[in-house]
């Protein structure tokens, strides 16, 4: 039998120290799994992170090519590459037009491999893929010179580059620099090119 008269606020202490006792033995737990949840969380977005910023900042070339060809457009040279060499995108990061294929001469369109910022396959030089940039412009330098708006949208897209991945314009070369070959074609003076990216950027 109670020994509470109505109205009595005394507590019952042996049923609430059961009670503390439950919670104490709970807590411990619950603060694990928070630790835990959050210790994971952390690490995730630091890799994450350091993911990011990787594929953001590794870039340290860009490599300029011709296509040899004076047609086509990005969409032309993917499906060109896809069926041809089995790759997954066209080998090159941005394509510059000169106005064939229904485009605009001068006209920049961006690959997936640069969407995604994936490797590119554009020289035999697995380094110079993974780190550099790969610029294409349509045409064939070997046979005439690269057309004056051509021309002025590399410049414009290589010192956009180099601000943006801190790159220098001595790292700026051409696929024959690289390798034997004579992309992107005599009329196409890399020598130049650097030159007028370095005026550009105000350097000397």
């Amino acid at each position: 039998m109670s020994s509470h008269f109505p109205g009595d606020t005394r507590l019952d202490y042996k049923h609430t120290l059961k009670k503390d006792k439950k919670k104490q033995k709970s807590f411990p737990v619950v603060k694990i799994i928070y630790g835990t949840a959050i210790l994971i969380f952390c690490i995730v977005s630091v890799f994450a992170g350091a993911r990011y910023w990787w594929r953001e900042h590794r870039f340290r070339y860009i490599v300029v090519h011709h296509t040899a060809s004076d047609y086509g457009d990005l969409k032309y040279y993917r499906e060109v590459h896809q069926k041809e060499r089995g790759w997954s995108d066209i080998a090159y990061h941005f394509l510059i037009n000169n106005g064939t294929a229904n485009t605009s001469m001068g006209q920049i369109e961006e690959s997936d491999l640069w969407k995604t910022r994936s490797r590119n396959f554009s020289t035999k030089v697995d380094y110079i893929n993974y780190f550099g940039i790969a610029v294409v412009l349509v045409g064939n330098f070997e046979n005439h010179k690269v057309p004056p708006v051509q021309r002025e949208s590399l410049i414009n897209l290589l010192v956009r580059l180099a601000k943006t991945y801190d790159i220098p314009p001595d790292r700026i070369i051409g696929h024959r620099e690289l390798q034997q070959t004579a992309c992107p074609g005599k009329h196409l003076n890399m020598s130049e090119i650097r030159e007028s990216v370095k005026k550009s950027l105000g350097e000397k």
